[in-house]
């Protein structure tokens, strides 16, 4: 695993999503060739992880992946893995990293840990309740970096890092928007990854174009484009 490791970090904004991916779950399977790594490890399913430099080690390590269901990856890696009729579902999305020299303010309100006994609300209350359920975003309060805004009681924003790291599930509920919310609860989480020497970075669906523009604003920066499949 440490080889695995020296070869991610030598492109650490590329690979940052294996490294904490391996940081944070069950690794079942590993490979590498030259610069190319692929990972197989259990989360809620079991997902394989792939970050290659070339078309030819991609080739060779695909030859581990013949009964591979879920998949990670750049966008470009997509019709080397399945062509459309063999893939299930697919989110795409805008990778974005925030660099180490944009000064995250504090947030203006109270942000609270999240408990476990949120995760019921959450699962209901946020856009990609297909691809998640109860048990990950438990698993996610207790083992990530997970944070909301209360009202009387009531949460009413949130956000939480996935098992790669990244900040999502953001949601602020419709009728406590435009109070600097989303912002408040996004800050907190960067500044809690600081604190733990990890970086920030958010995945937005590309479409998505208002999400990704308030994320610039905050000092994310463009990445790369990256894919979850599910194969049939």
């Amino acid at each position: 695993m440490n080889k695995i490791i020296n070869i991610l970090n030598k492109d650490l904004h590329k690979n940052i999503n294996l490294i904490n991916f391996i940081n944070n779950q069950e690794i079942t399977y590993t490979k590498s060739i030259n610069d190319s790594v692929l990972i197989k490890g259990i989360s809620d399913e079991e997902w394989t992880y792939i970050s290659v430099t070339n078309e030819a080690e991609l080739i060779e390590l695909l030859k581990e992946t013949k009964e591979d269901q879920y998949f990670f990856f750049e966008e470009w890696v997509l019709p080397f893995v399945a062509n459309e009729d063999e893939i299930e579902w697919k989110l795409t999305c805008e990778k974005l990293i925030l660099p180490n020299d944009i000064v995250i303010s504090e947030p203006k309100t109270t942000v609270e840990p999240l408990q476990v006994s949120d995760a019921k609300f959450i699962q209901e209350n946020h856009s990609y309740s297909d691809y998640t359920d109860i048990e990950y975003i438990e698993e996610r309060i207790k083992n990530g970096t997970a944070y909301g805004i209360r009202e009387n009681g009531q949460l009413v924003a949130w956000a939480l890092t996935h098992d790669d790291g990244a900040i999502g599930f953001l949601r602020v509920l419709p009728e406590y928007q435009s109070k600097g919310y989303a912002k408040d609860v996004t800050n907190k989480i960067i500044l809690e990854l600081r604190k733990k020497g990890l970086i920030p970075f958010v995945h937005i669906e590309k479409d998505n174009i208002k999400s990704i523009n308030l994320s610039k604003k905050v000092g994310f920066i463009h990445h790369s484009t990256v894919v979850w499949i599910k194969r049939k």
